[in-house]
């Protein structure tokens, strides 16, 4: 399963808009899901054996970089996750692990955000960012690039 966590406030928009861009590389190869807070992901993980999450986040480089992290991890716990979440990702994380409802593989991907207040478009460094995220995301995944991409690369 891929989840994109995000809002529709500026750079928020990351984690989606990479969702988005894999979901159009795949057909029945893996679950999508966009949701808005990572605590809903307690309700779409379980019998899911590999999870990989998209999300803005916020001290972790400069603004549009792109990091990953496998779970367990805490370097984490450091990082600030974007918008404004009941429970963090590494909370939620750590409360599926409790409740033995943790896919076997967990991987995190992150876009370096600045902007993420309302009325506000995705800023070119992030949608920089969201693109070189969603293509290292398929060559992880062994996901290929779709007809149209091999044409136009």
């Amino acid at each position: 399963m891929i989840a994109g966590i995000g809002s529709p406030h500026g750079d928020d928009c990351v984690g989606w808009e990479i969702a988005n861009a894999i979901q159009s590389r795949i057909s029945d190869r893996a679950s999508i899901r966009l949701v808005r807070t990572p605590d809903a992901l307690l309700d779409w993980i379980e019998d899911v054996q590999e999870l990989v999450i998209c999300d803005a986040c916020q001290g972790a480089g400069e603004v549009g970089s792109v990091h990953q992290w496998e779970w367990p991890c805490q370097e984490l716990e450091s990082i600030n996750w974007s918008g404004t979440h009941n429970l963090s990702l590494p909370a939620v994380l750590a409360l599926a692990q409790q409740l033995e409802r943790l896919p076997a593989s967990v991987r995190i991907w992150g876009v370096e955000v600045q902007q993420v207040q309302p009325d506000q478009s995705m800023s070119n460094a992030v949608e920089a960012g969201a693109k070189i995220a969603a293509d290292s995301i398929c060559k992880a995944l062994s996901i290929p690039l779709n007809q149209m991409e091999q044409q136009h690369a």
